[in-house]
């Protein structure tokens, strides 16, 4: 039986959108999967290009400030006062390095003897006057800057402190070259400060990172990144300027600052995109800033958090305090100690000095902290952190040769290690739905208009404490150094022990608490967040 099959063009342009259908289909995503590689690939370059400029900006910065605030100002100080009181005293010979001091018993003269110990004071008081010209307005700076930084961008409130910089490092090489007096040099000081300073730089810096990443490792990973280049570049600056201060005196090292500093506004300047998306700048003209550090605020004073949180909270800061007053005030004393008898360092030796503790802190302490974490709880590294804290101390203040001032650093090797574990354990005793009212808000936030909303202000809080435990830390240590000095020259180191003993003290009491409860400090609140959701459901 035959079968008539009929035409009709109908039919016929059925048939060839049905065949051309599916190959259209396949060719708009095949477009769609190209675009969105091409969009994954432009978005990795612009990521890796923020990173890179971003990294180049903090080391050149971190170098600057090493040559000129811990090489340069701390020991023309000395110098200047040295020049004052014992005009006819010039360098002496030690090994083809120079020193300010003899360090032979019966080098100098009674007379001299008082009159070096009176430098001493004086250099140490006057480093107070710079510690509060540089470090009080930051405090304020460092809260309008980041604040002002969650409305009109992050890159502006990044110039700014750097232009302050710009501006002091260039006065300070005209008060070196025309040997103004020390006076000028503390409105230099101010003038920079009233910028934001170091620390409010670091603050925006920290927020960019959180704005041009995701929450979790990717954060983590870059912030450590950062911090270890940090470190390079703080290693960098205190060796060169030992070298570059003996050869050539403070001059040269001073314009070389400048020039780094400069060179990293014109990098960020010039080459750093704005992280901050437009549709987040108009949502933070709403914020209320105030009830974001209430919330803060109530962390330490109720019980809201969980059964007995409080005096968790309170406890873990007071040792984060207790570390960081040695590790902040010690700076100023610790230059004029070793420049005192019997010691009589130069500046290379300062600049060995402060490298190997950089060394110390960012190789070793870091390292320990990734291998301790396999095998023992976080209580205990700290512990062990505070210990070598404490026993660096006790040796520094005791020291009487100089390779025992270089153990110094190798010993207190754990120093880096207690203010991270700390901070670690106040966040993991935060709920995911308040951590981004902690200053660890960025391992939990998950809107990125919530994280511009806090980014700023939580951000400003971690530099307004730093720089108000380095005002408190400088102040204190350096009116006991100055009282102290005639008769035992290591009495602030035992100071700072006794200061770091109560950490240790307080790390006992928070890890036995935590045996006790059935749960180290940093899963008690991990416990408390399981049992939540399961309690939500039900309702």
């Amino acid at each position: 039986m035959n079968r008539t099959v009929s035409y009709s063009p109908e039919n016929n342009e059925e048939s060839d959108a049905a065949e051309t259908a599916p190959l259209l289909g396949n060719l708009n995503h095949e477009c769609q999967a190209e675009d969105k590689e091409t969009t994954q690939r432009r978005g990795r370059r612009l990521f890796l290009k923020r990173c890179f400029v971003l990294a180049s900006g903090l080391f050149l910065i971190i170098v600057a400030f090493t040559i000129l605030q811990l090489g340069v100002l701390h020991q023309y100080v000395y110098y200047f006062y040295y020049k004052k009181y014992l005009p006819n005293i010039t360098y002496t010979s030690q090994d083809t390095q120079k020193s300010y001091c003899n360090s032979s018993a019966n080098a100098t003269s009674e007379a001299e003897e008082n009159l070096q110990n009176k430098i001493q004071v004086l250099a140490s008081q006057f480093m107070v006057y710079t510690s509060l010209a540089l470090y009080i307005p930051p405090i304020f700076g460092s809260f309008f800057l980041s604040t002002l930084s969650d409305t009109y961008g992050r890159k502006p409130f990044i110039l700014i402190p750097i232009a302050g910089f710009i501006i002091r490092s260039t006065l300070f090489v005209i008060g070196i070259y025309f040997e103004l007096d020390l006076a000028w040099f503390i409105l230099f000081l101010l003038l920079e400060g009233s910028t934001g300073g170091l620390y409010s730089q670091i603050t925006v810096l920290f927020s960019y990172v959180a704005d041009i990443t995701e929450k979790g490792d990717q954060r983590i990973l870059l912030l450590v990144i950062i911090e270890v280049i940090a470190g390079l570049g703080g290693l960098l600056g205190s060796l060169s300027s030992g070298y570059l201060i003996r050869e050539f005196g403070f001059l040269l090292p001073t314009f070389i600052s400048t020039m780094c500093i400069f060179a990293a506004l014109l990098l960020l300047g010039i080459f750093l995109p704005e992280s901050l998306p437009s549709e987040c700048k108009s949502r933070s003209n709403r914020l209320n800033f105030c009830s974001k550090f209430k919330g803060v605020w109530e962390f330490y004073t109720s019980n809201k958090n969980g059964k007995g949180t409080r005096w968790r909270y309170v406890c873990s800061l007071l040792i984060f305090l207790c570390v960081q007053f040695g590790v902040l005030g010690r700076v100023t004393v610790e230059t004029l100690y070793e420049l005192n008898k019997p010691f009589c360092w130069n500046s290379v030796l300062l600049g060995w000095f402060m490298g190997l503790r950089i060394i110390s802190s960012y190789v070793i302490g870091l390292v320990l902290i990734r291998v301790l974490q396999c095998c023992v709880s976080v209580e205990f590294i700290a512990l062990i952190g505070a210990l070598s804290h404490m026993g660096a101390f006790i040796l520094e203040a005791f020291a009487e040769e100089s390779y025992e001032l270089f153990l110094v650093p190798i010993v207190s090797f754990g120093s880096a290690m207690v203010a991270p574990i700390m901070r670690g354990i106040m966040s993991r005793m935060t709920p995911p739905d308040k951590q981004g009212k902690f200053m660890e808000f960025f391992l939990q936030i998950d809107s990125v208009c919530e994280t511009v909303q806090l980014v700023g202000t939580l951000f400003a809080g971690m530099g307004m404490i730093d720089s108000f435990i380095t005002i408190v830390g400088t102040t204190v240590s350096s009116a006991v150094y100055s009282a102290t000095v005639t008769y035992f020259r290591g009495f602030v180191f035992l100071m700072f022990a006794g200061i770091s003993c109560v950490a240790v003290i307080l790390i006992i009491v928070l890890w036995v608490a935590g045996i006790m409860g059935g749960a180290s400090a940093m899963r008690y609140q991990e416990e408390e967040i399981i049992v939540t959701p399961q309690e939500i459901d039900k309702d």
